[in-house]
């Protein structure tokens, strides 16, 4: 399709046309902070990085009552009273919930092709508040790019401060 298009407005520039300013999808990111990566995940909710525990934990209910319809509680474990599940029911019940569990901020989510900008713009702003051991994490597979703290030495300052900094790093970084 783009061969085809690319073909023809060369043609037209050719003929001495102007042509007529072809429709190009975008990505644009609503107010919200969702941006959907595929049909699949269209429909479900999605994280925001101003959200308090409060509205994380309203956001997630959905998921945690529909992992509880299937005798799995928040950690995807048997719920108290019932036998522990095989790993074929476990994964049948997570499958049946996926669509309603909250996808990652739009800004941390590794299908934005900015995400990792962002979470470089958090560590500087982190070490800028003086978080000594603080590094991008981006694991494969992982569906949202994040930092680690404290360094191979664990150390508690940096987690302390890291912990205490990191929404507004993110909430600053956000608007850069």
């Amino acid at each position: 399709m783009k061969k085809a298009s690319l073909a023809l407005l060369l043609l037209l520039a050719a003929c001495g046309t102007t042509p007529a300013k072809p429709e190009v999808a975008s990505l644009s990111t609503p107010s919200s902070g969702a941006a959907p990566t595929s049909v699949s995940q269209e429909q479900r909710p999605r994280e925001r990085l101003d959200m308090t525990p409060e509205d994380d934990e309203a956001l997630r209910a959905p998921y945690d009552q529909c992992l509880a319809s299937h005798g799995l509680d928040k950690k995807g474990r048997s719920t108290e009273g019932r036998p522990q599940p095989t790993k074929e029911e476990q994964d049948k019940a997570l499958k049946a919930c996926e669509s309603k569990l909250p996808l990652p901020p739009w800004e941390k989510d590794v299908n934005n092709p900015e995400a990792l900008d962002f979470a470089n713009r958090v560590v500087q702003c982190l070490r800028d508040k003086g978080v000594r051991y603080v590094e991008v994490y981006n694991e494969p597979g992982a569906d949202a790019v994040s930092y680690a703290f404290g360094g191979p030495n664990n150390d508690a300052a940096s987690i302390t401060l890291g912990l205490e900094h990191a929404k507004e790093c993110e909430i600053a970084s956000s608007k850069k």
